[in-house]
């Protein structure tokens, strides 16, 4: 398998104006071995998705194996997450039940992990694993393994690479960001990672306008032929009003980061959001508790989300604080940054592993899950960023600080990003003539 963590001049090399003709059937309907493209291809996806479980009958008869996948969904039982797979398999079942104690996945069922199983035409299972929450800037994913081998069942906690190719989409904005990402079947992860790019340079929440369009490439990531969802954000360009926005994600000699087309550093040092949420809550020095209907200073934003929903570390950095406050943060965490910065995640449901006073993390890194922990009305991370001590508004504040390139560094990056220019180019005329065949414009 190659590495996950590639140049884009390798990343990318093979991609043609050819490419941009080729659509394709969304990865959980059909096996992996058919659906995945060749290494660098991009493929432009279409909203719409067809649940594997309806068709492993109807494919039985032309395949060796069939791969099916599912989430652990609330009020789930064993027997509803195989069904949902097509295993028929009591031998199986047999073994997984005999698995003891805290190493057994299926023993407490925790709510939206993937399962990915293999099966033989007539849903004996081949393998099944169980993966733990994939980060979307994770470069390996750690799962539970139940394989057969030589007719006998063994099962393991592993973790492998993952591998990663291109996909391109383009759409244009009619009411909102959200609905034309939906509209373009954007995944909701790389939605986030859109709006962390524009806010550089935009308000996305009142700078949006209809008419706007905008092209994307992200990462489709695997491991051994199978999907697993959206990755990395690796180019996106933004068209309003005559105006362009861009970002690239480049690696090279000792640098990597987003810049733009001259090669101006786009990279913020924090993430404005460090979920996927929406602000129920702004920044605001005079505000009514929900709780205490007090007047107090509000200094954080308060983001919204289901509980369990991932919180990741906002920017590099060491946690200084874990702590528990019953009438107050609940579960909370505060991490110090490089710089004189501090960022704090309050009401956590509970922490990721190895979270302790002292752990360095990184950028994008899991730290825990939005919860109820505290003083609270309802699920929702409250998050807060300090300056030397002071609290700013993570939302708007300017958190750009990185270097622009330069010489050879600025001229390698131009040649590993005009793949992705030109094919960003064929989307948006590809966009334009869709648009205009459905107006019946000229």
């Amino acid at each position: 398998m190659k590495p996950f963590r590639t140049k884009f001049t390798k990343i990318l090399t093979g991609l043609g104006v050819t490419a941009a003709l080729l659509f394709s059937i969304p990865s959980s309907a059909v096996s992996q071995e058919t659906a995945l493209p060749g290494k660098g291809e991009v493929v432009l996806e279409k909203a719409g998705e067809i649940e594997l479980g309806d068709l492993i009958q109807q494919w039985a008869s032309e395949m060796d194996h069939v791969y099916a996948e599912t989430r652990i969904q609330a009020k789930d039982s064993n027997k509803k997450i195989f069904e949902r797979l097509g295993i028929n398999d009591k031998a199986f079942v047999r073994y997984v039940n005999s698995i003891k104690g805290k190493e057994n996945p299926f023993a407490r069922l925790q709510k939206g992990r993937l399962i990915q199983a293999r099966l033989t035409p007539t849903g004996e299972v081949i393998s099944l694993r169980v993966f733990r929450p994939i980060d979307s800037l994770s470069r390996d994913v750690a799962y539970f393994q139940v394989s057969k081998e030589s007719g006998k069942f063994k099962h393991a906690n592993l973790k492998s690479e993952i591998d990663a190719f291109p996909i391109a989409s383009s759409a244009v904005i009619k009411t909102s960001l959200e609905s034309a990402a939906v509209s373009a079947n954007i995944p909701a992860n790389v939605l986030a990672q859109i709006k962390e790019r524009l806010s550089t340079s935009m308000d996305v929440n009142k700078g949006v306008a209809a008419g706007d369009s905008f092209s994307v490439i992200y990462e489709r990531r695997q491991i051994d032929g199978a999907d697993l969802g959206s990755g990395k954000l690796l180019a996106i360009e933004y068209f309003s009003k005559g105006k362009t926005i861009d970002s690239y994600w480049y690696e090279g000699e000792g640098v990597e980061g987003y810049f733009d087309s001259e090669g101006n550093n786009t990279d913020i040092t924090f993430l404005r959001m460090p979920c996927e949420a929406r602000v129920t809550s702004t920044f605001n020095r005079v505000r009514k508790h929900p709780v205490t209907g007090r007047l107090r200073p509000h200094w954080g934003v308060d983001l919204g989300a289901p509980r369990g929903t991932p919180v990741y570390a906002a920017g590099d950095g060491v946690i200084s604080s874990k702590k528990y406050q019953r009438r107050g943060y609940g579960y909370w965490l505060e991490l110090t940054h490089a710089g004189g910065y501090k960022s704090l995640y309050a009401h956590l449901s509970k922490y990721a592993a190895g979270m302790a006073e002292g752990v360095k993390v990184k950028k994008g890194q899991l730290i825990g899950y939005v919860g109820t922990s505290g003083m609270v009305t309802g699920p929702h991370l409250h998050y807060e960023l300090k300056k030397d001590g002071q609290q700013i508004n993570p939302l708007i504040a300017d958190l750009r600080t990185g270097e622009n390139l330069k010489e050879d560094a600025l001229e390698d990056f131009k040649l590993a990003i005009s793949p992705m220019r030109r094919q960003i180019a064929m989307l948006s005329r590809l966009q334009l003539a869709q648009n205009s065949a459905a107006t019946g414009s000229d």
